[in-house]
Order: structure tokens, then sequence, then C-alpha cells
């Protein structure tokens, strides 16, 4: 029996914590053909205190069309295969196929280090087996000291039996890029449009959710959980973009019995654009969630602006919230909408 430890990965800011990020580089760069988008991993084994990096490969960028990367071998490891044989059978399928080099970003986009995956083998999350990268950091970097840089906030465990073997790790994870990036630059914003920006997707985003007829329940303004402005295409002009929710926040414990059809809150991930100052909605999510958040796959965290096929413009990576589970998707702006131009690479039980 799995016991699964796991904590916030994205923090809520408030409007003393604002998200502020420019990914405009200085000169636009040649689009690349092929880029592989990641999370890198340094996990900490809490029996014998040793540490190690992964690679586990989120969406393949190739020819102008993004690839789920992962390799689910979840079925092979329950037949109890070795690790050994479970990569020799599908290696040739993954981007592991040959080393890879990635760059191992901060929450910014900046590279702390390169990260040399040289072989494959069997990762656990959640539920289920994946092949991931394994190798070694670059640039004398120790994985302890990597392991205590990286956020708390994104930080997760397990610990219990699989296949008979005791398991009790600790990790911490970030963005990779197979591809050189630009780091995010500060954009400027003045106090009066950060007071305005907040009053309208508060606006915007409490009248969205009131569409909903679960909302009914729940009275009064949205709160915001997450405020970020941003420039995804760097023409100087500001994106905003929150997250809120009306009722009783996400992972708040449930007392007593209750029926599990009940909707405790409703959320919605709304963009806005400007144009003469006035806002434009150019995405939105919308969804109630029941006992348990059994809504899987549609409210997400906003994990990184990272421009994937380096065309100059900054895309959005998402994490989906599920009900034990979670898949990642990457948000483009087009014509003046934000877009998924990819879903994939889930995992849960």
């Amino acid at each position: 029996m799995l016991n699964l430890k796991l904590l916030s990965v994205v923090t809520a800011l408030g409007l003393g914590a604002i998200a502020v990020f420019n990914l405009k580089a200085p000169a636009v760069p040649k689009p690349v053909e092929d880029n592989v988008i990641g999370l890198f991993l340094v996990k900490k084994d809490q029996i014998n205190q040793q540490y190690r990096g992964e690679l586990y490969p989120i969406a393949q960028y190739k020819n102008g069309k993004y690839l789920d990367a992962s390799v689910n071998v979840t079925l092979e490891v329950r037949e109890d295969s070795s690790e050994s044989a479970i990569v020799k059978r599908n290696l040739a399928k993954s981007i592991l196929n040959q080393p890879k080099t990635f760059a191992v970003l901060d929450t910014q986009g900046k590279t702390i280090t390169q990260f040399a995956a040289k072989k494959a083998g069997v990762g656990q999350f959640a539920c289920e087996s994946f092949l991931v990268g394994r190798g070694e950091v670059l640039d004398n970097t120790k994985l302890p000291s990597l392991f205590d840089q990286l956020p708390k906030a994104r930080s997760q465990g397990m610990s219990g039996f699989i296949n008979g073997k005791q398991v009790d790790e600790v990790w911490k994870w970030t963005i990779s890029s197979q591809r050189p990036v630009a780091p995010a630059r500060l954009v400027s914003v003045s106090p009066a449009q950060l007071k305005q920006y907040r009053a309208d997707l508060e606006r915007i985003g409490t009248a969205e959710i009131n569409q909903t007829k679960e909302a009914k329940a729940f009275s009064g303004t949205a709160i915001l959980d997450d405020f970020q402005v941003v420039d995804l295409d760097g023409d100087g002009k500001h994106e905003v973009y929150a997250k809120l929710h009306k009722g009783v926040a996400r992972g708040t414990p449930i007392q007593g019995n209750v029926d599990r059809s009940t909707v405790r809150s409703v959320y919605a991930n709304v963009w806005l654009s400007y144009q003469n100052d006035q806002p434009k909605l150019i995405s939105k999510q919308v969804f109630p969630q029941f006992v348990p958040a059994s809504d899987a796959g549609r409210e997400y965290d906003v994990l990184q602006l990272i421009d994937t096929d380096s065309d100059g413009q900054s895309e959005v990576l998402v994490r989906n919230n599920g009900y034990e589970g979670v898949s990642f998707s990457i948000y483009k702006l087009q014509n003046n909408q934000l877009k998924p131009v990819f879903t994939g690479a889930g995992y849960g039980c």
C-alpha cells in the first residue's frame, strides 16, 4: 500500500507577491526543429541517504508539433519484469534511446546547471512507472546542494512497498529543456496597473464562475490563488493570469461524512490581454470541485513560462490537477487567444 506524501506544487500569490515575467529574447532566434521539455528531479533515498538525478520527459517538439515524450511501463513492472529487461524492450520508442544533455532551469527560466542523461531506467510516479533518464549533473554541481537549492514548494515524497521492495523517498523537481532557452525578464508594472489587473481578474473571474449552476451555493467575490503579469509574445504589452475559486479551497480537509456528490468549490483559470487599456478574455477554464475532487485534468497550476520552440515567444507550461492523477499541458498565444498545443505525460493512481 503506497503512502503518497504530496506537497504543494505552486505557492499561491497574493498582491504582495506577484509573479512578473517576460521571456522576450534580445533577438529572435531561428526556431529549432527538435526540443524536449521534462521534469528534472533530485531524489533522496531516506533509507540509505543517497541522492540521484532523474529526467522525466514530458513533451518533444519536433517538426512544428508537440508529442508526448513519456513511456509508461507500469504493466511490465507489475508483471515483475526486471528493470534492465523493461528498458531493453521499450528504449527504442523513447527519446532517451541516446544520451542527451538538458539545461536545468530555475523558476524564471535561468539555467542552474546541466544534466547529462546517459542511460534509461524506470522511475515511479504515484502508482505508475515510466522510463526516466539517469546520469550526472555537470559543472561540478553536487546533487545534495542542488536538492537544497530547489524550492520547498516543489517537493514531493513517497513511501511504501513496490514489488516487495521498501521505498522511502523525497524529491524536489524543476523544469528542464534539451535546448537553451531565454531566461525570464522582469516587465515594468506600475502599482496602478497591478491594482487594475487584480480588480479586472477578480471581476471577470467571478463573473465566469457565477455562470455555472454550482456557483449558486457560494456568495461574494472569487478569491485569487495565483496572480501573474507576463509578456508572452514580447510585444511590450501585458498578459495577466489568475487562478480563482469560490467555496472551500482545494486541499482543505473534509470534516465528517459528506455526500460525494457535494460541490465544495468552483475554480477558474483566467487569462486576460489588454487593448487600449481594456481587458480581453483570451483563455478560461471554469469547473466545479466535488467530494472528492474528481474532475480530473481541468484545474491547472502554472509551472513555468518557457520558450519551447525558440521562436522568441514564451509558452505556458501547466500541471493539470485531478483526483489522484495529473497531466501536463503547453499553451501558446495564437491570434490573441491562449490555446493548448499539447496535453500528455500524465500519471496517477
